[in-house]
């Protein structure tokens, strides 16, 4: 890979530290990086731009990761949005709406202020690419995850919406809708699923670098949908493969 310029906004997800790993010991890529945590960011061989503490739904956070990267590259780069909340499965009214409305501002939200601040830079630097993580779950409108999936429908909407206003500067957004990714945390939480067929976080990171950050810029404005077969997908219920709390309102 030649040398390429990327910001990485959640480097200490599971997904962005892999993204980050991997450019770091594969290419000679240079790299900016954002997360929440002060105290999580992956461990790399070379030295990059290491933002942490950085909650991007604030202003003062989204300009230092302006100026920042502003500095940095001096020409076209590569954002890949890996930010958002845990969702762990549970009907709309057995959840806080605090917990609501930070799910809609960590996936959503996170993503909007980061177009806000960097695209007039994308602009200025002759373009570049914009990668945001969905889910499928957009496409069937699954039980107990309405917070979440109405939260990456907006991230798909939004990816769409900044391909017809940004397609004219060389600017290409896509979006990777994922299937179930194989992590710690998912294996913990779904312990009759089929962590075989999972997708890993090093697939996932190559569907990234391989196709949408080197994407032609007819490729835009689309959700690319990432599948595996498996047999308990096809061949059980939805509640079989994600079991449920029982639900009782009192109204």
């Amino acid at each position: 890979m030649n040398r390429s310029s990327f910001v990485i906004t959640g480097a200490s997800s599971d997904l962005g530290s892999a993204l980050a790993q991997y450019l770091d010991s594969t290419s000679n890529a240079d790299l900016v990086l954002t997360s929440r945590s002060k105290d999580r960011m992956p461990k790399l061989g070379r030295k990059h731009v290491q933002l942490s503490g950085i909650d991007l739904t604030q202003p003062k956070c989204l300009r230092t990761l302006k100026q920042q990267v502003g500095k940095r590259f001096s020409g076209p780069f590569t954002i890949v949005h890996c930010v958002g909340d845990f969702w762990r499965h549970k009907p709309l009214v057995k959840t806080k709406f605090e917990e609501i409305s930070g799910m809609i501002s960590s996936h959503y939200l996170s993503l909007c202020g980061v177009a806000h601040a960097l695209l007039p830079l994308l602009i200025s630097r002759g373009g570049g690419r914009l990668v945001a993580l969905s889910c499928n779950s957009v496409a069937y409108n699954y039980p107990d995850m309405a917070p979440f999936t109405a939260a990456k429908a907006a991230v798909e909407s939004l990816i769409r919406c900044i391909a017809n206003e940004y397609s004219e500067f060389n600017i290409v957004a896509n979006a990777i809708a994922l299937p179930t990714v194989r992590t710690a945390k998912v294996i913990e939480m779904k312990k009759t699923g089929d962590p075989e067929s999972y997708v890993t976080p090093e697939e996932v990171v190559k569907v990234i670098t391989e196709t949408l950050a080197a994407a032609s810029p007819v490729l835009n404005g689309n959700t690319l949908r990432i599948f595996r077969y498996s047999s308990t997908f096809f061949h059980e219920g939805y509640f079989q493969r994600n079991p449920r709390e029982i639900q009782i309102v009192s109204l």
